[in-house]
């Protein structure tokens, strides 16, 4: 049986790991001439904690209020697409990450989806949770996880 690797979504939280992700996932498309989308989600819960700063290309953020967190979102992500040199669709979403990246994965089709994991481990994972995980047990495709570096 061989498998085709036709349509590959990058999922990012413009963290340095997903800055990794994304050179895996433009070398990927390239190699296999696959569509490439570019998912990020607007987690709302995260909304709801103490800090209202949000992780752009430029770095964390204090944002003023979250239609301003909405558009920063909007705005990095198209950064990043554009910054990628391949045509790439970009997704932006809202909700819980982990169901958001697999209900889009879902909607697609896709044959693959690549993300950034944090390398928590123990009680900070515990925590915080950890969309790649949650990814890599529910995918309806293959997913390839970046560690950071080091870790």
């Amino acid at each position: 049986m061989q498998t085709s690797i036709k349509k590959i979504i990058l999922a990012t939280d413009f963290s340095d790991t997903s800055k990794e992700a994304s050179h895996y996932a433009l070398l990927l498309a390239t190699v296999l001439n696959a569509e490439l989308n570019a998912l990020h989600v607007f987690d709302l819960g995260a909304w709801k904690s103490p800090s209202h700063y949000y992780l752009t290309t430029e770095g964390y953020r204090l944002a003023e209020s979250q239609d301003e967190i909405r558009q920063r979102g909007k705005d990095a992500l198209n950064k990043l697409a554009e910054s990628i040199d391949l045509e790439v669709e970009t997704i932006f979403t809202e909700g819980d990450p982990g169901h958001e990246i697999i209900s889009v994965a879902d909607e697609l089709n896709a044959d693959l989806i690549i993300l950034g994991t944090h390398g928590y481990s123990g009680w900070k994972r515990f925590a915080i949770g950890s969309v790649a995980e949650f990814v890599t047990k529910h995918a309806p495709c293959a997913v390839l996880t970046i560690r950071p570096k080091g870790k």
